[in-house]
């Protein structure tokens, strides 16, 4: 994959079969080589003692996590046993962070793809390298995501840019719930599955270019806007319930592939938001 990584990202764009989309998943992200590195790692984890505070809301979350799914809906089944054993594993290996809620979506989408302890190290490996500190106290690098995605929507869809302003809709009211998921409750299914193909080949850049690309699909025209007139209306519909349109596979791809972010912009905005935030904390 290193030697051809134009070659990749065309293939996982286009999007990675079922058949081999378990081992893909674990060489993209790098969890295979963790796996290898340290093999018992998984056992061991959930063989350790864990607050029972956190015990108590990682089981809390077990059956609201992807209620659609027969794998979670029985509380004896092997779909919310394995769930809770990979969340309890990480919270031992992490227990600055411990849990929270949106990391049951995560692990679960994983699980609805692959065994316990492979979703287990994917997991560890988003949780760890391509959202780091997204879930600690504070989320200190989402509210800087925000403020970036903000910057990147001006140039990118200057119109949606002006009306979300217009009705006093910051990003940090749509974006976390579609970041945090991996957009596991907001697009359909067939479509999450896609954009974590393209999320662990190209990593970050994925989810900002899906989250403009949702943003142009509901609010891009004229005519789109004027079916959400009032702030209420657009906070329902993008964090609530998209439009079918907007959910779906073929739209946000078509859409994802001619937006204008690319990693060497976001890194430049990103050390500005840095640079304006630290400004601030000085004063």
């Amino acid at each position: 994959m290193k030697h051809k990584p134009d070659k990749v990202k065309k293939r996982c764009r286009k999007g990675i079969p079922q058949s081999i989309r378990p081992k893909a998943w674990m060489l993209l992200s790098g969890a295979d080589h963790l796996k290898r590195k340290y093999p018992t790692l998984f056992e061991d984890l959930a063989e350790e003692h864990v607050d029972e505070k956190v015990m108590d809301q990682i089981r809390k979350d077990l059956h609201r996590t992807l209620p659609k799914f027969e794998l979670f809906k029985s509380p004896q089944g092997q779909g919310q046993a394995d769930l809770l054993k990979i969340l309890k594993c990480y919270a031992v290996h992490n227990p600055t962070i411990g849990y929270t809620q949106a990391m049951s979506d995560i692990a679960g989408s994983l699980l609805t793809v692959m065994p316990a302890e492979d979703a287990f190290w994917v997991f560890m490996s988003v949780i760890d390298n391509y959202l780091p500190n997204y879930f600690a106290d504070g989320m200190v690098p989402l509210l800087n995501d925000a403020n970036v995605f903000e910057t990147l929507l001006q140039e990118a869809l200057p119109d949606v840019d002006q009306y979300l302003k217009t009705l006093g809709i910051p990003a940090l009211t749509y974006l976390p719930p579609w970041f945090l998921c991996l957009f596991t409750r907001t697009l359909e299914w067939t479509c999450v599955l896609r954009v974590m193909d393209m999320f662990l080949c190209e990593g970050i850049k994925v989810l900002f270019r899906v989250s403009a690309s949702i943003l142009q699909l509901t609010l891009g025209s004229a005519a789109l806007r004027s079916q959400y007139p009032c702030t209420s209306d657009v906070n329902d519909m993008l964090v609530r319930r998209l439009p079918d349109h907007a959910r779906r596979t073929e739209g946000i791809l078509q859409q994802y592939l001619k937006m204008p972010i690319t990693s060497k912009v976001m890194v430049r905005y990103h050390m500005q938001t840095v640079q304006k935030t630290s400004k601030v904390k000085r004063k």
